[in-house]
């Protein structure tokens, strides 16, 4: 698809039908006359686009939704073709418009405008001046927080968790953390390195419960190191595959082209969950020199 193509499908209010993953069953505004109050609004005052109203941005409803109304400013600001050009480079990088797999689109998950403006202008934000916060069907991923410590210490003590834990190299909160002020202790360290750009540890927010159930820490040297330590309850092959749909994000947020992630032999189900994902075996890791290592090379078709 040419920035061409993608700048004609751009629709009244500045929803953008080409790349849009309901498109097969929505007849846009561009197609159809209908009860489009945005439309409507537009005739009447000769205009094309709501972005070219004096009133933009008005009290319309879907000008509550960030991605709208950042596209609609980028495109009052740099013009339709430039909006197109951002928009195609980076779906050609990999950066989602929409949704895909239930997943929020990189777009939708952000939480400003300016958060989006910068993203389609430059292509990725640096995880390290904002941290992302992904969110998938049964579960939020955001830098964990010292407010966790009370929730994640049941995971860092518990013996079945240690068990799949992701420790080597690796001595933040692994170990003997068997009080609260350990388990502090320890995030202080996690919070520490995020800001001195080493990695980020998210923390893994059970929606139903509202309760921090484990962590996930991506890193990034030669290859993207992905770590999981989870409650025994979660570590299933459903809820370990939605971690790793989100770590799909990690390859263009953290700006790498291998993830590499661990499972022991005994991990039965976490096999099957990076198996399935697209993780093969990667016996002769040279990252620690041990087996039991699984590699995703990034894929800018998602799936």
């Amino acid at each position: 698809m040419t920035a061409r193509e993608i700048e004609k499908s751009i629709s009244v209010c500045g929803l953008v039908c080409s790349l849009c993953s309901y498109k097969s069953n929505c007849v846009g505004c561009r197609c159809k006359d209908g009860d489009c109050s945005l439309k409507k609004c537009c005739s009447g005052k000769g205009l094309d686009y709501c972005f070219l109203c004096d009133e933009f941005p008005c009290n319309e409803e879907m000008f509550k939704n960030i991605r709208l109304k950042a596209f609609n400013m980028v495109a009052r600001e740099d013009g339709l073709q430039r909006l197109s050009e951002y928009l195609m480079r980076n779906s050609e990088n990999s950066i989602q418009y929409h949704r895909y797999d239930g997943i929020k689109g990189d777009y939708d998950r952000l939480h400003s405008e300016q958060e989006v403006i910068a993203l389609l202008r430059n292509g990725r934000i640096d995880p390290y001046e904002i941290c992302p916060v992904y969110e998938s069907q049964n579960f939020i991923l955001r830098l964990v927080s010292p407010e966790d410590a009370k929730d994640l210490l049941k995971c860092y003590s518990n013996s079945e968790a240690q068990r799949f834990f992701n420790d080597d190299n690796c001595s933040f909160g692994y170990g003997d953390v068997d009080d609260i002020e350990k388990m502090q202790y320890f995030i202080k360290l996690w919070l520490d390195s995020y800001y001195n750009k080493n990695f980020v540890r998210f923390s893994i927010i059970d929606k139903s419960a509202n309760i921090s159930v484990g962590t996930v820490e991506m890193f990034v040297g030669r290859h993207g190191i992905l770590r999981i330590d989870i409650m025994p309850e979660y570590e299933r092959e459903k809820y370990l595959s939605e971690f790793l749909k989100t770590a799909d994000y990690f390859f263009n947020d953290f700006d790498c082209d291998s993830i590499v992630s661990k499972a022991i032999p005994e991990a039965a189900e976490r096999i099957e969950a990076l198996t399935k994902r697209g993780y093969a075996p990667y016996p002769q890791s040279d990252i620690w020199r041990r087996e039991h290592y699984y590699k995703k090379t990034q894929n800018l078709k998602r799936t």
